[in-house]
This record gives structure tokens, C-alpha cells and sequence, in this order.
């Protein structure tokens, strides 16, 4: 039962970090680019972790925060088959 729950917990870790990876890159273009929709600038904590994102691994925070999710969306499913098997 427990591999089940932590199964689901990575998994929807995984789908946010794919999330805030998209979000925050968006933000990051926003910024860039000056692009304003409402005149309203991007919050400053994606920003924040778009920069973050950027200093730690090299690469975007789309294409970091995206195979994150993906790893702990493949991990999940693994330990939550284990669980059901188990």
C-alpha cells in the first residue's frame, strides 16, 4: 500500500514540475521579450525559479523542469506496479 502512495506522490510531483517548467519559461520569455498581456509583469517567484533553473542545470526550465517530471512520472508508475504486485 505504501509503494502505491508514494507512487502517486512522485507522480504528481512530476506533472507539476512539468507545469511550473512551462509557466515559468513563459514568464521568463514574458521578461525577455517584454511581452505584457495585461500590463501586469509575470510573478517574480517564477521568474525566480526560471533563473534558478537556468544557473543549476544550463539549459531552459522547459527542458530541465520537463525530464524532471518525466523521471518522477516514470519512477512513480514503477514503485506503484510494485506496490500492486507486492
Amino acid at each position: 500500500m505504501s509503494l502505491r502512495v508514494v507512487g502517486v506522490v512522485l507522480q504528481t510531483l512530476g506533472v507539476e514540475s512539468i507545469v511550473l517548467g512551462f509557466v515559468s519559461y513563459l514568464a521568463e520569455l514574458c521578461v525577455r521579450y517584454g511581452w505584457r498581456a495585461d500590463e501586469e509583469a509575470p510573478p517574480r517567484l517564477l521568474i525566480a525559479l526560471a533563473d534558478l533553473t537556468r544557473a543549476l542545470t544550463h539549459a531552459s526550465p522547459l527542458v530541465a523542469l520537463t525530464t524532471l517530471g518525466v523521471l518522477l512520472i516514470l519512477m512513480g508508475a514503477a514503485l506503484r506496479r510494485l506496490g500492486s504486485n507486492g
